[in-house]
């Protein structure tokens, strides 16, 4: 494909995803899902005008990347560390328990067990990106509930990435490969330590005497490399980005890094939600055994995170719990990957895909609605 028309693309993209944005701005409603059903208009669902392709994938990550590390910019370390119980028992929890639904729901459908392991799977990781949006619309990212969301988002990327390695190297050789599992758990851990071992020595760095052209960016070459460095040991780029962004959160307002950075976000990360909405495949989702079993798996989902995080958020009160567990449902792009890597593998059929993507499509588009009204009432208990 010519240049000329991955532009035309892009500006289908855009267009579609900020019509839609002021459309359900106006209704009340998170502009993320607008952003999503963007991409449905235009993409092969219904007018065919975008597809995916290289190109458009490569500009959604990083419209992902920078999303996280704007929000990391505004995350300072010791706030995560301060709910660091509450967002380790939300990940576990939230993990655990979708997995488990996941998994002896697909028994009772009557799969095998290794696409009922992908069915767990695919259940397990959150889309933050999903969530971060709609905290960052309303403004309450420095919230503790915002918080133990983040941390916990990092720690349930680890945690699913460590699923999906036992659960894929099952389908491919028939047994788990203990090395390469407990390679991914060392390099995780060494990377989020040395990430906070780093942060107080960032925070006296002057910027502005290093050898670049601007403390803007030092920032963007550093946000850039720690989602490179993240996805090079096998882990989101976006908890890279995140972290990069938290590494900065001290000096943000010294330099001026924020507005810069944000202007980058505001292009790129409609573009990554637009995306996540040209990938959806409704044909799929019209089959009477798939709505049925889809509907089951989206409840499944939803009430696994719901109830993970509501328990291990409980300390923060009641409201504040509920809205935890209501951000870590969507899953996005994150359970499209696990089903895409079980139908390559040839763990996973068309009838079970289906399955999995439309608890994908309903978790992603039903837990920024009801996160919204969510976080106004928890919001409201504080005046």
């Amino acid at each position: 494909m010519h240049g000329a028309e991955h532009i035309l693309e892009v500006f289908y993209l855009i267009l579609a995803a900020q019509v839609m944005a002021y459309l359900f701005k106006r209704l009340g409603q998170p502009v993320v899902i607008g952003e999503v059903l963007a991409g449905v208009l235009v993409g092969p669902a219904l007018l065919g005008w975008v597809h995916e392709g290289e190109v458009l994938e490569f500009l959604a990550e990083l419209g992902a990347i920078f999303l996280l590390f704007m929000v990391g910019l505004e995350t300072r370390l010791k706030d995560i560390l301060a709910v660091g119980k509450e967002a380790f028992l939300v990940a576990v929890l939230g993990v655990a328990l979708p997995f488990l639904g996941g998994y002896l729901y697909g028994l009772e459908l009557g799969f095998q067990t290794l696409p009922a392991l992908f069915l767990g799977t695919a259940l397990v990781a959150t889309s933050v990106g999903i969530t971060a949006r709609v905290l960052q619309e309303l403004g309450v990212l420095s919230r503790p509930y915002a918080r133990i969301i983040l941390g916990a988002a990092v720690i349930d990327d680890i945690l699913g990435l460590i699923v999906l390695a036992v659960v894929n190297g099952v389908a491919k050789t028939g047994s788990v490969e203990v090395g390469a599992v407990l390679q991914l758990v060392l390099l995780s851990a060494v990377f989020v330590g040395v990430a906070v071992a780093l942060s107080p020595v960032l925070a006296r760095l002057p910027l502005e005497r290093l050898p670049v052209g601007s403390p803007v960016g030092f920032a963007l070459a550093l946000g850039m490399g720690m989602a490179a460095l993240a996805a090079s040991i096998g882990l989101a780029p976006i908890v890279g980005a995140f972290l990069g962004g938290m590494l900065l959160s001290e000096v943000r307002e010294k330099y001026r890094l924020e507005e810069p950075i944000f202007a980058i976000e505001g292009f790129l990360a409609p573009l990554f939600f637009a995306m996540v909405g040209v990938r959806l495949e409704l044909s799929a989702l019209v089959q009477p055994a798939t709505l049925v079993a889809g509907s089951v798996v989206t409840v499944i989902a939803m009430l696994g995170k719901l109830l993970g995080g509501f328990l291990g958020a409980l300390t923060q009160g009641f409201r504040q719990a509920v809205v935890v567990g209501t951000g870590m449902a969507p899953r996005g792009e994150v359970g499209l990957i696990v089903a895409a890597l079980g139908l390559a593998a040839g763990a996973v059929n068309e009838e079970e895909y289906a399955i999995v993507l439309f608890m994908v499509v309903f978790t992603t588009l039903l837990a920024p609605l009801a996160l919204r009204p969510l976080i106004l009432w928890a919001e409201r208990e504080k005046r």
